[in-house]
């Protein structure tokens, strides 16, 4: 349920000022009738409020494109704007709860703070121009404070090549988001406001008055310390340390695993350190998956372009570790003032990773208490790692809006 609106004084360099802080709330539907599922979700998120400034709308790729029309229109119908965005997901979060089979929509109406919505169309892979796209929509040069949600088609948007633009363009802007479902039967689906296309980078600004509070939380315990890439092949890891690579990969799968490296590589996966010299801490490097295995050269493959020198290392996906990880994240962040939270989660997460469902939302309902949070499995995540921005795999991006900043050290 939102807050109700209010005022606080906050004393500055000529005085004390008032501002409206931000007002928000969640909610959450499993109605498989769109209009209907659209309606409940966002008369939960308003509460006993009229409307809404802005909103982010998640909807399971349950909902088709033919549902999508009727959705939407009750979306803002029920928010009482245009301004909202949204994407299909393989789950909703919302209200404490996880949605991972069958229809889910999850809805968070913001107020109180500057919101724009965008969908960027055609983004070429050589010069995907997102960055200057999402910069001329600030109205102003990025700021700490401002918070930058992406929900690309992971199919069709050069994510990459956005990354590297985005962090050249946004600078101290925060960014965060989550790819769009790519369900077998149907494709991945973005939208802003009532236009729902594929293909495309949807997503919002969000300029508050104090910057979020960003956290990552990754499903890995290293099972290696950091190699030494020494030699490769375009994508290809040939030698870590001046062993063959697929050797030492098959060191850490043993057993069946080591037998069966189709199947491993769901499980033992690679780790590129943010800093070369430094170790595999939680929160310190990229997780990939291998992309293919070459036995003749004893080689494997990784999405990334890798050179001699480079560090790499091998991590473990392990429940255990990710909820201590979860844990200790959701306790590192300032939350003094929350107002609102965005969290984004990998599809390989879940009840099928966790063994329990909604424990994610349990340990976010258990921090953040009753400020509203919604959010959505993804395909992929982005998020920080050091000071990067980064597109990431088999985390959990947390990104919490605060509506006044602390109070100065004395």
């Amino acid at each position: 349920m939102p807050r109700l609106p209010e005022t606080r004084a906050v004393k500055g360099t000529s005085g004390y000022a008032s501002a409206v802080v931000i007002v928000a709330g969640a909610g959450l539907s499993k109605q498989p009738d769109p209009r209907a599922a659209a309606e409940e979700a966002c008369a939960r998120a308003l509460g006993g409020a009229s409307q809404a400034d802005a909103g982010l709308v998640l909807v399971s790729a349950e909902f088709g494109p033919e549902q999508l029309a009727p959705l939407l229109d009750a979306v803002q119908a029920g928010l009482g704007t245009r301004a909202f965005c949204g994407a299909s997901a393989h789950g909703v979060l919302a209200e404490g709860q996880e949605l991972e089979d069958g229809a889910g929509v999850a809805v968070l109406a913001l107020s109180g703070l500057e919101a724009e919505p965008f969908l960027l169309t055609d983004l070429d892979p050589s010069r995907p121009r997102a960055g200057e796209e999402i910069c001329a929509r600030l109205g102003g040069d990025p700021r700490a404070e401002d918070l930058v949600v992406l929900l690309p088609d992971p199919r069709e948007v050069p994510l990459l090549a956005v990354m590297d633009e985005l962090r050249e363009s946004l600078g101290p802007a925060c960014v965060v988001g989550a790819g769009a479902a790519d369900p077998v039967s149907s494709v991945p689906l973005q939208w802003c406001g009532e236009e729902v296309v594929s293909g495309a980078l949807a997503g919002m600004l969000l300029r508050g008055s104090a910057p979020p509070s960003i956290g990552v939380t990754q499903a890995c315990r290293p099972a290696t310390e950091a190699f030494s890439v020494t030699r490769t092949r375009g994508h290809w890891i040939l030698e870590l340390d001046g062993r063959p690579a697929l050797d030492v990969y098959r060191e850490v799968a043993r057993g069946p695993l080591g037998d069966d490296l189709r199947r491993a590589a769901s499980f033992v996966l690679l780790a590129l350190p943010r800093d070369p010299d430094a170790s595999l801490e939680p929160g310190s490097y990229l997780v990939r998956n291998v992309a293919g295995f070459a036995m003749a050269e004893k080689a494997f493959a990784i999405p990334d372009t890798v050179k001699p020198g480079d560090r790499l290392g091998i991590v473990v996906r392990d429940p255990q570790t990710a909820r201590e990880d979860l844990k200790a994240m959701l306790e590192s962040l300032a939350l003094e003032r929350a107002a609102a939270a965005l969290y984004f989660d990998c599809c390989a997460r879940g009840v099928g990773f966790f063994g329990v469902p909604g424990l994610e939302a349990a340990y976010l309902e258990q921090a953040l208490g009753p400020v509203p949070v919604a959010g959505m499995f993804g395909s992929c995540e982005i998020g920080p790692i050091g000071d990067r921005s980064e597109l990431l795999t088999y985390t959990g991006v947390l990104a919490v809006l605060r509506d006044w900043p602390p109070p100065p050290t004395r």
